[in-house]
């Protein structure tokens, strides 16, 4: 669970949420990415309660102390951050990540980053390699980007790369998962054209629910952006497919199995085998000359 737009933690009901989900299958991989401020230790501590070895909580943080960590995670608080980490690593039987998007002012403090987590007693730090630099995208200050790190800790893609530094012996048990997307990547390769690998159908990319309750056929078709190119098409995010058609998808206004069931998915779906057609978004994040069979199934791509 991954806010975007917001942070799950901070939902209400996220314990209610997630122990109901346990509660019903605890078998299920409860994913939780969270930048971990301001909770207190009975919050922590149930939520260690409630989490299984079959879980995984992802803390994003990306500073090494409390000034550099609010650059980027604004009014984020380092000591609380800390504490939920001790709690989850010592308490729980979850897998606890620190996750670190590399910037310029932290490339340099990945060592001290390392050590801190595995003081607190992370499982691994996860390091990201990002797009949305300047380099990149001319709307986030081009050259003059201020956070953009050496060129050496940017993506070479059109999407984020992972870095996984293990700490413990502790490995996920998720061959099952990459099993699963094993078979659906070979029934993709047999559908679709050469130029669209589409991770939604793979496993690789879940369907998402925003904040204002739409639901999407990944989180990429739901958050917003100025303009997308692909294939000498530009659309804006007000003309997105999804975005014009919200109210049909929203949770607030219709049932999940209306929803799914409706019509509007294999309109979405039946465009994906056309290259004429294929949505920009799609082109652009899912285009075959990115997605190969490592990228599509491999669990650390995700």
């Amino acid at each position: 669970m991954c806010g975007d737009l917001g942070d799950p933690i901070y939902n209400k009901d996220y314990l209610k949420i997630c122990r109901y989900i346990k509660e019903t299958n605890p078998n299920i991989h409860l994913f939780t990415i969270t930048n971990g401020s301001y909770k207190n230790d009975d919050w922590w501590k149930e939520f260690a309660e409630i989490s299984n070895d079959r879980d995984t909580v992802n803390f994003s943080i990306d500073g090494y102390d409390e000034t550099s960590n609010n650059i980027y995670r604004i009014n984020s608080n380092w000591e609380s951050i800390l504490n939920g980490i001790s709690i989850m690593s010592k308490q729980s039987t979850a897998f606890v990540n620190w996750a670190t998007i590399i910037f310029k002012y932290n490339q340099d403090k990945i060592n001290t980053i390392v050590e801190q987590a595995t003081t607190l007693g992370c499982d691994a730090v996860q390091l990201t390699k990002s797009t949305k630099f300047g380099s990149k995208y001319e709307d986030y200050g081009g050259t003059s980007d201020p956070l953009e790190p050496r060129a050496e800790f940017v993506s070479t893609s059109n999407r984020y790369e992972r870095i996984m530094i293990p700490i413990s012996t502790r490995t996920l048990d998720n061959q099952q998962y990459i099993d699963t997307k094993e078979v659906h990547f070979e029934k993709i390769q047999e559908k679709y054209n050469t130029a669209i690998t589409p991770l939604c159908l793979i496993g690789t990319q879940g369907m998402y629910v925003n904040a204002d309750a739409v639901l999407y056929p990944c989180s990429w078709k739901g958050l917003p952006y100025s303009s997308l190119t692909s294939d000498a098409e530009n659309i804006s995010f007000e003309d997105d497919f999804f975005t014009v058609n919200q109210d049909v998808l929203s949770l607030h206004k219709r049932s999940l199995e209306e929803v799914l069931n409706d019509p509007i998915w294999d309109k979405f779906f039946n465009n994906l085998d056309n290259s004429n057609t294929s949505w920009t978004e799609c082109q652009y994040k899912c285009s075959a000359d990115i997605v190969d069979h490592d990228y599509a199934v491999g669990y650390e791509t995700n």
